[in-house]
């Protein structure tokens, strides 16, 4: 139950993009996509529409731009035109850029998946910039990234050298938004060149798919400050919580945003305030950051606080405004880009990540993983979410959001690890508690989509971290998906993936979602699921040496699996009538699942093999 506190390059590693197969391709990846915010000093997802356009390409016209590549054995290039991306078997959309109908500029790395891509589109002609020091690129992408880089490069001397300017390096099975509105201050680079030439180049080999459309310079606004991101991280760690328990909500929490100049000239006297406030609206807690005294252009400042409530926060949603000023801040291009806001509940029971029914859903972003994510790993894939217990509670369950793709008679089992060896590779780590299996109803998906199951025993945490995991299982083709909030991006370990099968042996994996829907309840008798819908069914004894008895109060034509503890199927068995005899001699000593059904209904129990 240590705190998890992780270094950059430890993020770097734990954040490792899951090796197992994905469905329909022999590479792999988890089939998931994340928005992230992406702060940078001289780049930024903006929008400065009130500038003088001093050039400006739709991609209307291939004969403007020159393609080609580096090195590449197997001539990947970029294509011009309105096709999407073909890349088998993810289905990513065109980009939805103003001018796409027109046509946009695709480098399809899925598609083409060979040798060492490197493939640059650039300007065929020089563009002239004399007299506009002040310059910024803008343009509009879609990029899904897997493992790629991207980059923004520029020359002045005819295309003989060129200087790079990493853009997208968003981590592994992640994406931006569609389009996505990028605004790069290239000023000391071309501003006031006669002779320009830009180029986008992907480097990288088998990822996703890079779109760009609507290319123009525009001159540099004088005054623009941007703030790229405000958060509220509860027991800090960059944690992000959009539910926590009263008995676990800290007295005071942490707050801060990113600010950066993008403007020409210098930002004085900049500040960031933060404010609290209920569901009605009424403050209930502020702070003001420390002031620094001047930003140039490009300059970044992380203005980090600590706002603690006028009072101790009761139950309810609250929201925290944050704002930015400066001594010009009057003067600035874009208003919009100067505030940002971040939600969370204070709650009787539910502890979570996820904020669907806390964030607005017009801002909420939602994906999903589940049983049929990976080749081969339709069992037992395992949704870990991270989650800090500052008080000694005891928890009783746990709820999980599934996706309207979830398909009843698939199930899951709720558990509890401890943080400590977690992430280490080839180890199946045994749980402080589990439930029974929760198999989805067709109720379940006509009644919010959330089913909950309370764990075998109840436990109590003490002070420390653990994760929560919703272990899922298909059943008779019937996948369980369970919904990822992308809204708000999260440390890399918040939310971790452990899959059975997997070719490189690691198993577990940070990075591979946001914010998992899979919430921690404190609710006495959370999720007590009905009896079965396969009635009147015993199996004895248990633990067994090898026999195992199964007999059923009405006759049938019954179907028997039998699954390990990672999910694999290791016997079946049929019968008619109202008994069988199983034996399990032979299987390695453990925890087994055994599902018993007529075609129609069906039962599931854990026995133990000794």
């Amino acid at each position: 139950m240590n705190k998890l506190y992780v270094s950059a390059l430890a993020l770097s590693l734990i954040g490792g993009t899951a090796m197992a197969q994905s469905q329909g391709n022999a590479r792999t990846r988890l089939l998931k996509q994340r928005v992230t915010e992406q702060p940078a000093h001289h780049v930024q997802p903006s929008s400065l529409t009130d500038r003088e356009v001093l050039w400006s390409n739709d991609f209307s016209d291939p004969s403007t731009w020159t393609i080609g590549n580096i090195s590449d054995p197997n001539n990947d290039n970029w294509v011009i035109g309105t096709t999407p991306p073909g890349g088998p078997p993810y289905n990513i959309a065109p980009i939805a850029s103003t001018t796409a109908a027109n046509g946009f500029a695709l480098f399809d790395s899925n598609l083409l998946c060979g040798g060492s891509q490197n493939a640059w589109i650039q300007t065929a002609d020089p563009i002239n910039l004399s007299g506009h020091p002040g310059v910024v690129l803008q343009f509009q992408q879609f990029y899904r990234e897997f493992q790629g880089m991207c980059y923004v490069e520029t020359s002045i001397n005819g295309g003989v050298n060129w200087a790079p300017i990493l853009i997208n390096d968003i981590g592994g099975n992640a994406s931006t938004l569609n389009p996505q509105l990028m605004s790069i201050n290239l000023s000391s680079a071309i501003g006031g060149q006669a002779g320009a030439l830009i180029r986008f180049r992907y480097e990288g080999g088998c990822d996703y798919a890079w779109m760009i459309d609507d290319v123009s310079i525009i001159t540099l606004p004088d005054h623009d400050l941007i703030m790229s991101y405000g958060y509220t991280a509860q027991f800090g760690g960059g944690y992000e919580y959009a539910r926590v328990p009263a008995s676990q909500m800290p007295s005071s929490i942490d707050v801060g945003a990113e600010v950066v100049n993008f403007g020409a000239m210098e930002q004085t006297n900049v500040s960031v305030s933060a404010s609290l406030r209920d569901e009605n609206g009424m403050e209930v807690g502020s702070i003001t950051s420390a002031t620094t005294p001047s930003m140039v252009n490009g300059d970044t400042v992380v203005f980090d606080m600590i706002l603690t409530p006028n009072s101790t926060l009761g139950i309810g949603t609250y929201s925290v405004y944050f704002n930015l000023t400066s001594d010009q801040i009057g003067m600035d291009e874009d208003f919009s880009n100067n505030t940002k806001y971040r939600y969370f509940s204070v709650t009787t029971d539910l502890y979570s990540l996820d904020g669907i029914d806390v964030v607005p859903d017009s801002i909420l972003n939602l994906t999903s993983a589940g049983s049929d994510s990976f080749t081969d790993n339709t069992q037992d894939v395992r949704l870990l979410n991270y989650f800090e217990v500052p008080n000694t509670t005891t928890f009783y369950g746990v709820e999980v959001y599934v996706s309207s793709a979830t398909v009843p008679g698939s199930y899951f089992i709720a558990a509890v690890y401890d943080t400590t060896g977690l992430f280490v590779a080839g180890v199946n780590p045994s749980p402080l508690v589990e439930s029974d299996p929760r198999v989805i109803t067709q109720e379940d998906m006509d009644n919010g989509q959330r089913p909950s199951v309370s764990f075998t025993d109840a436990i109590t945490l003490g002070p420390g971290a653990y994760y929560v995991s919703a272990n899922l299982y298909q059943e008779g083709g019937s996948d369980i998906r369970v919904l990822d909030d992308v809204t708000v991006p999260q440390p890399a370990v918040a939310s971790a993936l452990w899959i059975p099968v997997d070719v490189q042996g690691q198993n577990i994996y940070g990075g591979n979602g946001t914010a998992w829907a899979v919430r921690l309840s404190s609710l006495l008798n959370v999720g007590v699921q009905e009896t079965p819908s396969l009635k009147g069914i015993t199996m004895y004894p248990t633990p067994t040496a090898g026999p195992l008895e199964i007999r059923a109060e009405n006759p049938g034509n019954m179907t028997v699996e039998v699954f390990n503890a990672l999910g694999a199927k290791v016997l079946t068995s049929n019968f008619t009538g109202t008994a069988t005899t199983l034996n399990l001699a032979g299987n390695a000593a453990g925890m087994y699942t055994v599902r018993i059904g007529d075609g129609t209904n069906f039962n599931m129990q854990r026995i133990i093999v000794k």
